[in-house]
């Protein structure tokens, strides 16, 4: 089975915070536009309340447009090792649910 976990992605269509890529050098890579139509395979979006790369409204209509399941993870920032994050469990237990949800 196939199945994605998109934990706290960032709204590339709002400029990131200083240190971060700028709009332009985002496209160069490759990275926008973000694809907006349904994924083809079951996924879940795990939001953040304060994450600064991106809104929670702006992420949740994202997860939508993707035909996402979305996990709100409350005042979480943004889940990357540069915010201090190393080991996540809870994503253990959220690849179990795309597994065998």
């Amino acid at each position: 089975m196939a199945g994605a976990l998109l934990a706290t992605p960032p709204d590339f269509a709002t400029p990131l915070p200083d240190g971060y890529p700028t709009p332009d050098a985002l496209a160069d890579h490759g990275w926008t536009p973000v694809p907006r139509a349904p994924l083809p395979f079951r996924s879940i979006v795990a939001v953040s309340a304060n994450d600064p790369l991106g809104s929670f409204a702006q992420v949740v209509e994202l997860a939508r447009d993707w035909g996402s399941h979305v996990v709100e993870l409350g005042a979480a920032g943004h889940l990357n090792p540069a915010s201090g994050y190393g080991p996540w469990p809870r994503a253990e237990e959220l690849l179990h649910d795309l597994e065998h949800g």
